[in-house]
């Protein structure tokens, strides 16, 4: 056994999201590295049949709770490392868990930052949320992060190069298995065209602009399938009000909710395009647009204002790029290539070359490496 790592995180399965997802996958890929993981996370409604399994629900994320439970932790723990998996809305918004590397000593913590957004501490906390990002970043024993933006940002807030690592996350769905029998459930010819949206329909995802899009196209119209459902099972996401489905009523739309991991991949799969027109750009750190290219699926997305942001994707490469919050160039766009088998068969192409970047057996390799650093530097401090 390589050591023992306790996972933190705000959401995992059976609830739905990205981040608990991700843990879980992260999880398991290190276990087939040798090393002993477990999950701490806020109490389930059940437990998953998982691996890793949760050993700990924390019953909520205030200040006191979580200086009960680390101090529990700090009794009991076999583990030789806290690894926490911040977002803030898995968290509630809650300032707390910011607190954990100095809660959790003597124990090393790494902290993995899926998003930057800032937590909310009290009224009128202004510029003092960003400082406790800062703070959790400084007293972390390694920082992650999953994108060359989030890596400028944490640079500059001073976290040293040798304790900060950008790994990229992967996708949280399996290997397709049957994309036509995909095609044929939804009734589907094979010559008619369908359009996927996956993810969960939070305003950010742009679902808005595509429906826009679609509404200017001439009939026949593609169906457009959107998979994934309203919102995550966190309690910050529930007072989110998603992109409502009023402006589909007359347009080809199938919605087919949350569906189980084989079966979007299968979807993905067999889409003639998978479109994913986030309001502010496609990003690395989006497991939607990972995802998509692990299936093989020709994607048309939207740029960030830094085209170097998805390096290594390249437009026209790996993926289409459109302006984000632009209907018309959406339009243009679906058009184009609904109506090009080939350009689309080569982003097919590409987003299978790409994957490999994205293996998770890479990224486990790379915690391997980060955990062993850390250890080794808290055993020379000892």
């Amino acid at each position: 056994m390589r050591g023992q790592v306790l996972l933190v995180t705000g959401e995992y399965p059976p609830l739905r999201g990205g981040v608990g997802a991700y843990t879980q996958r992260l999880g398991a890929a290190l276990g087939e590295l040798g090393w002993s993981v477990a999950v701490a996370t806020r109490p389930l409604p059940h437990r998953a049949d998982e691996f890793p399994p949760v050993r700990d629900e924390v019953p909520g994320w205030d200040i006191g709770s979580l200086v009960r439970w680390t101090r529990r932790v700090r009794q009991r723990e076999p583990a030789s490392l806290l690894h926490l998996h911040y977002q803030a809305g898995a968290f509630a918004l809650r300032g707390a868990p910011l607190l954990l590397p100095l809660l959790a000593r003597p124990l090393p913590v790494v902290t993995t930052f899926h998003d930057l957004r800032v937590p909310y501490l009290f009224p009128k906390a202004g510029p003092v949320r960003q400082l406790a990002l800062r703070l959790l970043a400084r007293t972390s024993a390694a920082v992650v992060v999953t994108n060359p933006k989030d890596e400028r940002v944490v640079r500059r807030w001073g976290v040293a190069s040798a304790r900060l690592w950008r790994i990229p996350i992967g996708s949280n769905l399996p290997a397709p298995r049957d994309p036509q029998a995909a095609r044929q459930r939804l009734g589907l010819s094979p010559a008619q065209p369908f359009v996927a949206f996956f993810g969960f329909r939070q305003p950010e995802k742009g679902l808005e602009t595509l429906l826009a899009a679609l509404a200017s196209l001439p009939e026949p119209r593609p169906l457009v399938v959107l998979v994934g459902g309203e919102r995550p099972d966190t309690d910050e996401t529930r007072a989110v009000p998603a992109a409502g489905l009023a402006a589909a009523r007359a347009l080809p739309v199938l919605d087919l909710g949350y569906r189980p991991a084989p079966e979007v991949a299968d979807l993905l799969a067999a889409a003639d395009l998978v479109v994913l027109p986030f309001r502010q750009g496609a990003s690395l750190r989006n497991g939607t647009l990972i995802g998509a290219l692990a299936c093989g699926a020709a994607v048309l997305t939207t740029a960030p204002p830094d085209p170097a942001q998805l390096l290594p994707l390249r437009d026209g490469e790996h993926l289409r790029l459109v302006p984000p919050g632009d209907p018309v160039a959406l339009a243009a766009a679906l058009a184009e290539l609904l109506a090009d088998a080939a350009r689309r068969e080569r982003l097919r192409a590409g987003a299978r070359a790409i994957a490999p970047v994205f293996a998770w057996e890479q990224i486990a390799a790379r915690h391997d490496q980060l955990y062993r650093l850390v250890l080794a530097r808290a055993a020379a401090r000892r």
